[in-house]
């Protein structure tokens, strides 16, 4: 005879964590590696609903650049409410420019910058379905 009791304990602690206030899962994911957050997002609809929102990509502001709310913003074109935008920015600036300063966050800016304008150069032009095929 099978034994259900790892299925029921499983299912319990599923609804339990499923109950968890949004404060409490953003206080939860802003201390998980942000590599994983991207796989986190796709678990549940509103996990993904916590990573499109403000309040998370605020609090990881905050928890990871503790500076950033000190530091004097860069007047760019960027919507004061884009805190995923900022933190990407702060991110990439640290993490890949290696930088600790007040110039982080605008290259990192400037870098995403140029990222998205190169993935929009490489898609084909918006054309028929037949676009570079040869018809005889």
């Amino acid at each position: 005879m099978t034994d259900n009791r790892d299925s029921d304990t499983l299912i319990l602690v599923d609804n339990s964590f499923g109950r968890l206030p949004d404060h409490l899962l953003i206080e939860i994911f802003i201390r998980l590696p942000v590599s994983e957050w991207a796989q986190i997002s796709c678990v549940k609809k509103q996990w993904a609903s916590l990573f499109l929102g403000e309040c998370l990509w605020q609090a990881a502001l905050m928890r990871t650049f503790p500076s950033a709310s000190q530091a004097k913003r860069w007047p760019g074109p960027i919507p004061q409410g884009l805190s995923k935008r900022r933190f990407a920015a702060l991110y990439v600036g640290k993490h890949i420019f290696a930088l600790d300063d007040e110039i982080d966050e605008i290259l990192g800016l400037t870098y995403l910058f140029l990222k998205e304008q190169l993935e929009l150069s490489n898609m084909p032009p918006p054309s028929g379905i037949l676009h570079g095929t040869i018809i005889d």
